[in-house]
C-alpha cells in the first residue's frame, strides 16, 4: 500500500512540474522601445510551421530601410521544445503580401508609425511531436533602431497549433 501511495505521489509531483514547464509564458524582446511585435498565429501543417507576426512602429517617425533575414548564413534560427534546431534554408521570411518566402532577406521595407506590418516566417522540418518553438532568434537589420545581428529580436515559448 505504501508503494502504491509513493508511486501516485511521485506521478503527481512530476505531472505538476511538466504542466508548469509547458505553460511558460511567451516572451518577445525587440531590443527597442518603439518596436512592438505580436504573434498573430503559429500553426503547423505536417512538418511546416507558419509564424505570422504583426510589427508596429510605436514611435513618432516612420522607420525606413528595414530588412528581416531568414536562416541564410545562420542569421535567424529557431529551436523547438524537442531539442531540434532550424537554420539556413529551414527558415524563410516574407513581408505583407509579397509573393514568395526567402531564406535570404525580405528586401527593404518601411514601417510607418502606427501602421501594422505583417511578417510571415516559415520553418520547415518541424516534427509533429513539437508543441512549441522554445526559442526563436529573428535577425532584423534596422539602422534607425540600431538593430543588427548583435541585437536580434528574441522570442520564447511560442505554442504551435496543429490541425
Amino acid at each position: 500500500m505504501k508503494k502504491i501511495l509513493f508511486i501516485l505521489m511521485a506521478m503527481m509531483v512530476f505531472g505538476v512540474q511538466n504542466i508548469s514547464a509547458q505553460d511558460a509564458p511567451m516572451k518577445i524582446v525587440t531590443n527597442h522601445p518603439d518596436f512592438n511585435i505580436k504573434v498573430k498565429r503559429c500553426a503547423a501543417s505536417g512538418k511546416t510551421v507558419i509564424l505570422d507576426l504583426i510589427l508596429t512602429n510605436e514611435g513618432t517617425n516612420d522607420v525606413e530601410n528595414v530588412f528581416v533575414y531568414g536562416g541564410w548564413s545562420n542569421h535567424s534560427e529557431a529551436y523547438d521544445d524537442q531539442g531540434n534546431i532550424y537554420q539556413n534554408d529551414a527558415i524563410a521570411v516574407k513581408v505583407a503580401n509579397r509573393k514568395e518566402y526567402s531564406c535570404g532577406d525580405t528586401g527593404r521595407f518601411n514601417i510607418p508609425t502606427g501602421v501594422p506590418m505583417r511578417l510571415s516566417v516559415r520553418i520547415d522540418g518541424v516534427p509533429t511531436a513539437a508543441e512549441s518553438i522554445a526559442r526563436f532568434k529573428l535577425f532584423v537589420n534596422c539602422s534607425a533602431w540600431n538593430l543588427n545581428d548583435e541585437k536580434p529580436v528574441l522570442f520564447r515559448n511560442i505554442p504551435i497549433t496543429r490541425n
